[in-house]
């Protein structure tokens, strides 16, 4: 009888044996470790489900034990009713899905949601709830500077105070369309919409652990501005340089202290026998009713002088029929950048030092107060909260605050209080 000659195949034993190993690694387990290319990953079957993830570990013989370890602490949660497929496996594409199926709500990480993709559902349901003047405000600042800059940008980058340092300089690095760097009103403006978002994502998906990346930011500081009222004589010979059409206007701007946002929104409907109603502003030639502050949902008084201007400027427009009480040549409300135009023509012809077009608000306050009127009528008829700001701004107007180097109480204290009766 032949005997067969058997013939050694190089690497066949290592075959069979590195199968023999695999075998041993899964024998009596639930769920499986297996390689391919190179790495190991798990297979085992959860909620009818078959499931296949990479572990990420290269396939060496201290990570096959580490893996089968860890299948295996996943098996036992699964049979006692305590796995969560996304906490074991936070970056599998399918986590969304068997979140679903275990009927919970996922808790997404910071590193999972990028700008774009939240602020593109933040606003879908915010947006309804937005006032018009919200909306544009947002829809450009957003447009504008955050989507540019953050738009590819995870939450877990952009929630630290290194980054949002970084984009503050940016910001002021930034210029305006004429050129100019932002202003300090500006950017602090622009901020606004991005803490509201960055602040929802952290309070929707319970980022406990985040620091907020806003508190104690410093952003740039908003220089006051002085004030540059007009005396009865260069108004009188500024009034001289404006065109005739709109003398009325800026004349019942210095009667009443309106914003010039508030006067050209001003109709005919808000006007009665007594008083002006101020309910609505017009901004970029677009009407609002959210006023700058509650208290600027106003009614002031028509006096004399006032009711004239009135009756000038509805003889004026009459023909046109607008609803509006300020219209230009051909029957249009009036638009804040024209008239600016027509009020530095106007500056510059008469030769007096320049002032903004706001001026005519503080000229209202200042010859109201210097003639005695009381700060609390002022600070109504100008919309403010309180009287605290009419104080602060117009102080030297007041006439019984315009001496407080204690030099009246010197006086009484002083060889002059004998003359003039010791206090009760």
């Amino acid at each position: 009888m032949k005997h067969s000659k058997i013939i050694e195949i190089s690497g066949y034993r290592k075959k069979i044996d590195k199968k023999k190993e695999g075998d041993r690694l899964n024998d009596g387990k639930k769920g499986r470790v297996y390689s391919r290319g190179g790495k190991l990953w798990v297979d085992f079957y959860y909620l009818g489900e078959r499931v296949r993830e990479p572990s990420g570990l290269e396939d060496t013989p201290p990570s096959r034990i580490i893996i089968r370890k860890q299948l295996d602490l996943v098996m036992a949660e699964i049979v006692n009713g305590v796995f969560e497929f996304a906490k074991r496996f936070p970056n599998s594409k399918r986590k969304d899905y068997f979140s679903m199926l275990e009927g919970r709500i996922l808790r997404k990480e910071p590193e999972d949601i990028l700008f774009k993709d939240y602020v593109d559902r933040w606003w879908e349901e915010m947006e309804p709830g937005m006032s018009e003047s919200q909306i544009r405000d947002y829809t450009t600042i957003l447009k504008t500077h955050h989507m540019p800059y953050f738009s590819k940008m995870r939450f877990s980058e952009i929630c630290s105070k290194l980054r949002m340092k970084k984009y503050v300089a940016h910001l002021k690095g930034k210029k305006t369309p004429l050129g100019k760097p932002l202003s300090a009103k500006r950017i602090r403006n622009v901020m606004i919409p991005l803490r509201v978002i960055v602040r929802d994502a952290m309070e929707e998906y319970e980022w406990r652990d985040l620091i907020d990346p806003f508190s104690g930011l410093k952003l740039p500081k908003v220089r006051k501005k002085r004030i540059h009222p007009f005396t009865v004589e260069e108004w009188a010979v500024l009034k001289g340089h404006l065109p005739v059409w709109l003398q009325p206007y800026f004349e019942f701007a210095v009667q009443t202290g309106l914003r010039p946002s508030e006067q050209v929104a001003l109709k005919w409907a808000a006007v009665d026998a007594g008083f002006i109603y101020i309910e609505l502003s017009r901004v970029r030639n677009r009407e609002k009713t959210d006023l700058k502050t509650p208290e600027s949902n106003r009614r002031i008084e028509i006096r004399p002088s006032m009711r004239k201007i009135l009756e000038v400027q509805r003889r004026q427009t009459v023909h046109f029929q607008s609803e509006y009480v300020f219209v230009n040549t051909k029957g249009l409300p009036c638009v804040q950048d024209t008239l600016r135009g027509h009020w530095v023509k106007a500056m510059e012809k008469s030769g007096l030092p320049f002032r903004r077009m706001y001026e005519t608000r503080h000229t209202f306050a200042s010859w109201a107060l210097s003639k005695g009127e009381a700060p609390e009528w002022v600070a109504r008829i100008l919309g403010h909260v309180s009287t605290a700001m009419v104080f602060n701004t117009y102080s030297r107007y007041i006439p019984n605050m315009t001496r407080r180097d204690g030099s009246v109480l010197e006086e009484m204290f002083s060889g002059d209080i004998n003359k003039k009766g010791s206090p009760e």
